[in-house]
Formats: C-alpha cells, structure tokens, sequence
C-alpha cells in the first residue's frame, strides 16, 4: 500500500503537467521532421507542439524564429533552456489552398549559445476540398463566367516595353462551356493571351495576359468582351495603361 501512494504521488505531478489545451505534442531530435499526417483542409489550420531536447553542454538562448512561408507561424518562449530541458516551440500550419505533400521549416536562432541555428521541420498530406469559385474568383460576368478581377492595370509602362498580368477564370456552369475573349482588331497587335476553350463545369484555371504599350498614346484603356457558348457576358474586362515619362 505503501508503495501505491509513492506511485500515485510521483503519478499525478506528471499528469498535472501534461496538455490540457488539447494541442498534439510531438517530440522530435534536431534536424528531424515532424510528421503531422493527414491534415484536412476543410477542417482549417492545425497546431502542433515540438519538444526538442537540448543535447549540448551549454545553454540555449533563443531569440528569434523564422518561417520561411506565410502558411505556417511559430511562437516560443525567449528562455534560457538548459543542457538536457526541452526548447518548445508552438507551430500552427494553415493548408488553405495548399492541397497535396506538405513540408515547412522552422528556423530558431540564438545568441551567445553553442549553436547559432537550428532548424525543424513539419511534414503531412494535405486533403484538399472543392471551394465556392467565387472564393478566388469573386466576380460574376454573367452566363456562368466568374473571375478574379474586372480591370487588368498594367501601371505606367514605356512605349514597346510589355507587361504581365495573371488572372484567375472558371466556368461555374453545371456542364460544359466554351469560353472566348474577344479583342478588338485595333488591339490585336497589343495583347497576347491563351484563350481559354472548352471547360468543364466548375473547372478553373488562370490565364496569362501580355500587354505591350504602343507609341503615341499617353494612356490606354479598352475592353476584351467575353463570350461564353458564343454569347457575350453581361460585363467586359477591362485593360487599362498609361505611358512613363522619363523622369531626368
């Protein structure tokens, strides 16, 4: 009995210390990955806690974290952590739009330490899901037409010199739809793109738009008029540049 006490006292001090905040906890050596499996996008952004043993003789003094992708955030305690106490480290990756293999580092930097960096990492599967298309591509032209933006604005440009432009498409069409942007004949010259064609029903992509300013004009604006199944959106996109002036 007595030695059932000594286990529970020396039990509960231990449970005390555990998560409670239901964050997964994952301990991991330096240099090595941290395996979050699948990771569901629907579901939002997912949290992890790394513990990474402090192997050297001396101590720790973190002082900075890096990650080089927005999608992921790291937090820590800027404390001193001893020869064989754990560093913490809090990282949160978000998968949005990020469907597939995933892999993300995590940089901490440390002063007047027996290393200056090390570096961890998260990996898992992404298990993507079908958006709205208007998430991305919020406007609607009509006839099923949606798009990411109504003005293409290539800025100032000098004459000759040609700009670039992405923009993002889809056909939210319940079936097939052939799609077509017209460009004036005065224009042709100006502008090169990948017209779209046939898409399915809800496919999307993204089009590249090459926009080379011409002599003589100090500003351009003009409409490339889609055609969904042959007849025309109930909106235009716009192309809109104007001349660089020389500044001496």
């Amino acid at each position: 009995m007595k030695n059932l006490f000594l286990f529970l006292a020396l039990l509960l001090p231990a449970v005390a210390c555990g998560p409670r905040d239901g964050i997964r906890t994952v301990r991991i050596a330096e240099g090595q990955d941290a395996d979050l499996g699948t990771i569901k996008e629907i579901e939002g952004p997912v949290t992890v806690r790394l513990l990474i043993r402090n192997d050297y003789p001396d101590t720790l003094r973190p002082v900075q974290l890096y990650t080089p992708c927005g999608c992921t955030q790291a937090r820590f305690d800027q404390k001193p952590v001893a020869p064989g106490a754990d560093e913490i480290l809090e990282v949160t990756y978000n998968p949005a739009y990020r469907p597939g293999p995933m892999r993300e580092e995590i940089q901490v930097r440390y002063t007047n330490s027996p290393v200056r960096v090390r570096t961890f990492s998260i990996t898992g599967n992404v298990v993507g899901f079908n958006h709205p298309i208007e998430e991305d591509r919020p406007y609607a032209f009509g006839e099923g037409l949606y798009m990411s933006h109504k003005v293409l604005s290539y800025g100032s440009l000098r004459p000759g010199e040609t700009g670039d432009f992405f923009f993002r498409h889809g056909n939210g069409n319940t079936r097939k739809a052939n799609i077509v942007f017209d460009i004036p004949d005065a224009w042709k010259p100006y502008v090169r793109m990948r017209q779209p064609g046939k898409m399915k029903a809800d496919q999307r992509d993204t089009i590249h738009v090459k926009f080379t300013m011409p002599e003589g004009l100090d500003s351009v604006e003009f409409a490339l008029q889609p055609r969904v199944n042959g007849k025309k959106t109930e909106d235009s996109l716009l192309i809109r540049a104007w001349k660089r002036h020389n500044i001496q």
